[in-house]
């Protein structure tokens, strides 16, 4: 192969590593997506475990954590025995899978945590002296700021996820930031 390819297809497969550790994935994972993505036929393990020179079993486990976001996908492969692989191309759909599988959780988490936190402060503030009901007032108003934010942000995910049709523009406008 032409020095240029080879190339562009290792700086692209290395560079693939490092963002996935930059979103929090492992380095093998962007690799091996990287690998398959630059890939014009499917690969198998063993051509995946080679390409990299990493072990069968690091591919084989971190090729179910690339299914399991749908980066990639088992293909079978005429005549074969073998496990085959190849890489969701489409980058977007990409994205929504893990924002569907990790990011809206974490916001969906962090708005029950405020909520909680809310109720708390307000069922103690009969219990509370004149100092702590102002500490408790100043808490509240953070707190409102967060769950605007987060609010923001779960609406912002389910427009990217398709999980609404048409954005709530009447909505939008009630969201204070900053």
């Amino acid at each position: 192969m032409h020095n240029n390819l080879t190339a562009v297809n290792d700086s692209t497969v290395a560079g693939l590593g490092r963002l996935a550790r930059f979103f929090g994935f492992s380095e093998v994972m962007g690799r091996l997506y990287g690998t398959l993505l630059m890939s014009p036929e499917p690969l198998s393990l063993d051509d995946l475990a080679d390409t990299l020179r990493i072990s069968k079993g690091s591919v084989s486990m971190n090729m179910r954590a690339l299914e399991r976001w749908g980066m990639a996908t088992e293909v079978w492969m005429r005549g074969e025995r073998k496990k085959y692989y190849q890489a969701e191309s489409d980058l977007w759909q990409v994205i929504r899978n893990v924002l569907d599988s990790r990011e809206r959780r974490e916001v969906q988490l962090a708005l029950q945590v405020l909520g909680e936190s809310v109720e708390k402060l307000q069922s103690a503030n009969d219990e509370l002296t004149a100092e702590e009901q102002e500490l408790a007032k100043y808490y509240l108003e953070r707190i409102d700021d967060l769950q605007a934010f987060f609010e923001f942000a779960q609406m912002a995910l389910e427009t990217v996820l398709g999980g609404q049709k048409t954005l709530d523009f009447e909505t939008v406008t009630k969201i204070e930031i900053g």
